[in-house]
């Protein structure tokens, strides 16, 4: 079996005033979802547009002001990279800052 270790320094920290034990974290489709102060919803909505495939491959998630961020196992998939136009989240347009692959321990 094949394991993929998710180390804290490898989640993307993106809402450094928010200790993560005050916004925690969610499960959401197998996701590790990384939560800020304001716990927007609409990045379930993201993970909800996401095809099957794609989803799969996710790992950890975190949206912060706008800004979205994705750990992924193996590769980052096509349109995923912080060079693609960014993420429809339903009633905003987010941009992508962060996409990283994580390789199998």
């Amino acid at each position: 079996m094949r394991t993929t270790t998710i180390r804290q320094s490898d989640l993307p920290n993106m809402a450094s005033h928010c200790d993560q034990s005050e916004c925690g974290f969610s499960i959401y489709r197998g996701v590790i979802v990384q939560w800020d102060e304001d716990h927007d919803e609409q990045i379930l909505d993201v993970l909800d547009q996401m095809p099957a495939h794609v989803l799969d491959s996710l790992l950890v998630t975190q949206e912060h002001e706008g800004v979205i961020a994705f750990v992924w196992k193996g590769t980052v998939p096509e349109g995923y990279s912080e060079s693609d136009d960014g993420i429809d989240a339903g009633k905003d347009w987010w941009v992508i800052d962060s996409s990283v692959a994580l390789q199998n321990d």
